[in-house]
């Protein structure tokens, strides 16, 4: 996208966890948004966005404040209404932040300016196939496992309503390309650039070793039925159990993330090289 035009800007303030760190800079966010006559309005739950979106002609961003849990919180609660999300780094890796807390000003400064472009990031839509049906979407990934249950999990996989395979051990991992930097890529699943239209599927510690991380179009209905007592999360957050013979079912969510990319950022391997040490001298040997 082309950098947006000066406008006027409201900011919506969300933040992770109460600490030192995240008080300091809330209050240096709105102290310079008073300086500047922004309007500023923090908002906890998705019920309090509709009542402050702006008005026609206004240009309302989302501030997250933390790590990359708080960002995925927010663009949960943010998804519906498709208001871009720019992250502020508080957190250890910030994946997902477009600034960190030493740059704040400037990079606030750049924003209200239009130096800025906004990526659309996928969302996977997960809804269980059961008695009682719910619907939920994930900017990173959704994990169908065993959770506390003895024994393997037994999981069908289904491509378009193909069977892949049995899965036999801890679980599946269903990935967006943001997700493929996450829990999907620690246990051994493929990056996949954001501009890369697939999602990943990774097993968990699966009990047949020709069983690999497959990766497919985004247009594809993903399924996993359960054989086994199972537990679904979405974005590392437990939302529900399946009995054997209940599926999950996730296709590519019409409500995208929208990310805020300050100028001068978003290359994407810089970003990889940076957060996940790729360049890191591994040191003289002896």
């Amino acid at each position: 996208m082309k950098n947006k035009e000066t406008k006027e800007v409201k900011l919506l303030l969300f933040q992770g966890k109460d600490s030192e760190k995240v008080d300091e800079v809330r209050e240096t966010i709105a102290s310079w948004a008073k300086e500047n006559d922004i309007g500023l309005h923090e908002v906890s739950e998705r019920g309090d966005i509709g009542q402050t979106l702006g008005e026609k002609g206004t240009e309302t961003i989302m501030l997250s404040l933390g790590g990359d849990g708080t960002f995925l919180k927010a663009a949960d609660m943010i998804a519906p209404y498709l208001v871009p999300i720019l992250g502020v780094n508080l957190g250890k890796l910030g994946f997902l932040s477009g600034l960190n807390s030493s740059e704040l000003k400037s990079g606030l400064e750049g924003i209200i300016r239009g130096r800025f472009s906004v990526k659309e990031l996928a969302r996977l839509k997960c809804r269980f196939n059961g008695p009682n049906p719910e619907e939920f979407t994930a900017l990173n990934e959704v994990v169908v496992s065993r959770g506390e249950n003895p024994g393997l999990a037994d999981l069908d996989l289904f491509l378009d309503s193909r069977k892949v395979a049995t899965y036999p051990g801890d679980g599946l991992i269903v990935s967006t390309p943001t997700g493929s930097t996450a829990y999907s890529l620690s246990c051994g699943g493929p990056l996949i650039t954001r501009n890369t239209s697939a999602f990943s599927i990774t097993p968990l510690n699966v009990h047949k070793l020709g069983l690999r991380p497959i990766i497919c179009s985004d247009d594809t209905e993903i399924r996993v039925k359960t054989n086994t007592p199972a537990v679904v999360e979405v974005d590392g957050k437990r939302i529900g159990e399946l009995e054997p013979g209940q599926s999950a079912v996730m296709t590519r969510s019409d409500t995208p993330t929208l990310m805020i990319i300050p100028e001068g950022q978003g290359n994407f391997f810089e970003t990889v090289r940076n957060k996940l040490n790729w360049d890191r001298d591994r040191g003289t040997r002896i």
